[in-house]
C-alpha cells in the first residue's frame, strides 16, 4: 500500500512538485526517448565498450520500470503507467535514485572493470563495490518482478543461494566448493560473465533496435496494412477470417516478435471476425494464439530470441534466418490446413465480398510500408550487420511513411514510436540481465558442465528420452516467461546434453528454440492462449486444448529438426530434399487425420491408417517413410471406397 505523501512532512515538498508539475509522466516519456535514442545512436555510430553499452540501458530501463509500473501491478511491461495525473509513490522515487549509482557505476567505469583481475585477492571488490553489487541485484529482482512476475526472481534468488551453500549439498553433480559473497559479487556484478553477460549484450545491441523498428512500423500503420492486405487476398475464401488471422499474425509477428503483443494487435480484429462468420470462440482463440506464437518463427525479425540463438550458437544472424524458412513454412502450412478443414467440416463461408477491401486499394494506400521490410531482408542478405541493417530500416520507415498522409510519421508520431520502442524493451532488458545472473551461477559453480550428464542420467542414456527431457524442461521453465528467458535457461542445461548425443551445434540450439515456443500454447500457463481466449470470450482451458490439437506440428517441430536437419536448409549439416518433402506431406496428412477429414469425413479405419502413415513420414527413418507412404495411400484408398459406397447407397 502506497504511503500518504501529504501526511509526510519530510517528503511533502517533493510530492507537491510531482503533483503540481506533472513530473512523473514527463520524466517517463523523456527516459523512454533517451533509451530508444541511445540504441539508435549506437547502431549508427558504433557500440560503446561492453560494460557501458549494457549497463547504461539497464539503468534507464530500471528507472522507467520503477516510475511507470506500480509495485502492486499485474506484472506486465505493457502496463506502463504514463498518466501524468497519477502520483508516483515516494519509495519508487527512492528506487529510481538508487539505480543511478547501482548501474551507473558500471556504465561509467569500463576501463577500470576491463583491466582488473576478477576473483583475485589483489583486485577483490571493495566494501563500496560489494554494496553497489548487492544493491544492483536487489533492484534487478524488483524490476524483473514488476515486468515478468516472480518466477525469474525466485530462480535468481535460489541460484545465488546455491552458489553460497553448494558445498553443503551432498548430491553428485550438484555439489561444489561454495563461494563467499565477495566472490559472488565479483563474478556476477563486475565481469562480463554474470549480469552483464552475452544475454544482455545481445539485447542492448541488436534486439532493442529491432524492437524500435517494430514500433516505428506500428506507428506508421503497418499492423493495419498487413491485416487489410491478407483480408483482401484471402478474406473471401472458405473460412477466410481464420486464414486472415494466420497470415496477418505471421506478418505482424515478424515485426513485433512477441506472442502476447501479437495477439492483442491482430486478435482484436481477427477473432471477432472469425466468430461472426461461424468459428467457435475456442477455435477462434486457438487459431489466433497459434498464429501469433508462430510469428516468432517468421524472418526477418523472428522475435528477440533469434539474436540470442545466433549468439549462443556462434553463427551469423543471417544463418538463423535462413534456417528458419522451412520450419516457419511448415508451421503455417499445417495451421492453414487445420483451419481449412475446420471450415469445410462446418460448411463455413468466407467474408461477404462487399466487406472485403480491394487489393489494389490496400496496396495503393499503404503498400509502400513493405519497402522497409524488403529493404531489411535485402540488407541482411547483402551482408550488412543486423545492427546497421535495423538502423537503416528505421530510417527508411520514416522516409517512406511520408509518401502518404495517413502513414506519415510526424514528429509527434516519431516521439510516440520512440516511447513505444523503449516500453516494449523493458521486459527484454530486465529478463536478459537476470537470466545472465542465473547462467553466470551455472558457470561459476560448474553446474553447466554437469548439466548434460544429469539429463542423460535421468533419461537412462536413451537419445529419444533426452530429447523429451529437454522439451519438457523447456515447457516447464518457460511457464509465464517470454521465449527469450525460456530459451536461455534451457540452452545452458539442454544444449550440452544434445551435443553429447551427437547433435550438431546449430541444430541443438534450434531444437531448444522451438521447444521454448511451446510454453506459450501449453497449459497450465500459456500466455498467448490466455490472451486470445480473453478476447474471444472463450473458456481458457477449452481454448488451450484446441490450441494443442491444432498446434500439433509445433510439438513435433523440435523432433523433426532433430531427425531431419535438412529442414534447416543444411545449416550445420548436409541438405537433402527427401526428408523435407516427407515432412511437409506428413504434416498435411497428420492434420487430416486429427480433424478426421480429407475431401470427405474420414471413417475410423482410414483415419487410423492416415495418422499412422503421417507419423512414419515425419519420423526420420528411410524405411519408415516407405511404409508411411503405403499407409497414407491405403488410408486414402479405403476412404474413397467408403465414399463411393455411400454415394451408390444414396
Amino acid at each position: 500500500m502506497s504511503p500518504n505523501l501529504d501526511s509526510n512532512s519530510f517528503f511533502q515538498p517533493f510530492s507537491l512538485v510531482v503533483q503540481q508539475g506533472k513530473l512523473g509522466g514527463l520524466l517517463i516519456a523523456i527516459l523512454c526517448a533517451v533509451l530508444a535514442s541511445f540504441h539508435l545512436w549506437t547502431a549508427a555510430m558504433g557500440t560503446l565498450y561492453p560494460f557501458s553499452q549494457r549497463a547504461f540501458p539497464m539503468m534507464v530501463c530500471a528507472a522507467i520500470i520503477f516510475l511507470g509500473i506500480r509495485a502492486s501491478s499485474k506484472n506486465s511491461s505493457s502496463a506502463l503507467d504514463t498518466d501524468c495525473d497519477k502520483n508516483i509513490p515516494v519509495y519508487d522515487w527512492i528506487l529510481v535514485l538508487l539505480t543511478l549509482p547501482a548501474f551507473g557505476w558500471i556504465a561509467f567505469q569500463p576501463d577500470y572493470l576491463a583491466n582488473r583481475w576478477p576473483l583475485t585477492l589483489s583486485d577483490a571488490p571493495t566494501v563500496l563495490e560489494q554494496t553497489l553489487g548487492w544493491l544492483a541485484i536487489l533492484l534487478l529482482f524488483e524490476a524483473t518482478r514488476r515486468t515478468t512476475g516472480w518466477v525469474l526472481v525466485i530462480g535468481g534468488a535460489l541460484v545465488l543461494l546455491y552458489a553460497y551453500v553448494g558445498e553443503h549439498i551432498k548430491i553428485s553433480g550438484l555439489s561444489h566448493r561454495g563461494f563467499e559473497s565477495t566472490h559472488i559479487i565479483d563474478y556476477m556484478f563486475m565481469t562480463l560473465d554474470g549480469i552483464w553477460g552475452v544475454a544482455i549484450g545481445v539485447a542492448a545491441t541488436y534486439i532493442v533496435v529491432f524492437i524500435i523498428f517494430g514500433a516505428f512500423m506500428e506507428k506508421a500503420g503497418a499492423a493495419d496494412f498487413f491485416v487489410d492486405l491478407v483480408t483482401a487476398i484471402a478474406g473471401h475464401t472458405r473460412g477466410g477470417p481464420g486464414k486472415v488471422g494466420i497470415f496477418s499474425s505471421a506478418l505482424v509477428g515478424s515485426v513485433t516478435g512477441s506472442s502476447v503483443a501479437n495477439v492483442y494487435t491482430t486478435g482484436q480484429f481477427t477473432i471477432p471476425m472469425m466468430k461472426r462468420l461461424g468459428y467457435a470462440p475456442k477455435t477462434a482463440g486457438a487459431i489466433e494464439a497459434l498464429a501469433s506464437n508462430g510469428g516468432q518463427l517468421m524472418p526477418p525479425v523472428m522475435g528477440a530470441a533469434a539474436f540470442i540463438v545466433a549468439a549462443y550458437a556462434g553463427v551469423p544472424y543471417s544463418s538463423i534466418l535462413l534456417a528458419s524458412v522451412l520450419p516457419a513454412a511448415l508451421y503455417f502450412l499445417s495451421l492453414f490446413i487445420f483451419v481449412h478443414l475446420t471450415s469445410v467440416k462446418t460448411g463455413m463461408a468466407g467474408m461477404p465480398l462487399e466487406e472485403k477491401p480491394k487489393l489494389i486499394d490496400v496496396l495503393r494506400q499503404r503498400g509502400h510500408l513493405l519497402i522497409p521490410m524488403v529493404g531489411l531482408i535485402a540488407l541482411l542478405i547483402w551482408g550488412v550487420s543486423p545492427l546497421r541493417a535495423a538502423f537503416y530500416a528505421v530510417c527508411s520507415c520514416v522516409v517512406v511513411s511520408w509518401l502518404r498522409p495517413e502513414t506519415r510519421l510526424t514528429p509527434l508520431r516519431i516521439w510516440a514510436a520512440l516511447r513505444l520502442g523503449a516500453q516494449n524493451s523493458l521486459m527484454i532488458l530486465s529478463t536478459c540481465a537476470i537470466v545472465g545472473l542465473i547462467i553466470g551461477t551455472f558457470t561459476l559453480t560448474g553446474l553447466a558442465l554437469n548439466a548434460s550428464s544429469i539429463i542423460i542420467n535421468l533419461s537412462g542414456g536413451i537419445n529419444v528420452l533426452v530429447l523429451f527431457c529437454v522439451v519438457i524442461a523447456s515447457i516447464v521453465l518457460g511457464m509465464g516467461m517470454n521465449t527469450v528467458a525460456a530459451f536461455m535457461l534451457v540452452s545452458i542445461l539442454g544444449v550440452p546434453a544434445l551435443l553429447e548425443i551427437g547433435m550438431d551445434n546449430v541444430t541443438a540450439h534450434m531444437f531448444v528454440f522451438y521447444a521454448a515456443l511451446l510454453s506459450h500454447i501449453t497449459p497450465p500457463v500459456c500466455l498467448a492462449v490466455f490472451a486470445a481466449a480473453q478476447i474471444a470470450g472463450a473458456n481458457i482451458w477449452a481454448t488451450s486444448v484446441q490450441a494443442m490439437k491444432m498446434g500439433l506440428i509445433a510439438y513435433l517441430m523440435p523432433f523433426l529438426i532433430a531427425g531431419s536437419p535438412s529442414l534447416l536448409l543444411g545449416i550445420g549439416s548436409k541438405f537433402s530434399l527427401i526428408p523435407v518433402i516427407s515432412a511437409f506431406i506428413g504434416s498435411i496428412c497428420a492434420a487430416c487425420a486429427v480433424e478426421g477429414w480429407t475431401l470427405k469425413r474420414l471413417k475410423p479405419f482410414p483415419r487410423v491408417l492416415l495418422g499412422a502413415g503421417a507419423v512414419l513420414l515425419i519420423l526420420p527413418m528411410s524405411n519408415g517413410r516407405l511404409i508411411g507412404c503405403a499407409l497414407v495411400i491405403a488410408g486414402l484408398f479405403f476412404s474413397s471406397i467408403r465414399s463411393s459406397k455411400s454415394v451408390k447407397n444414396a
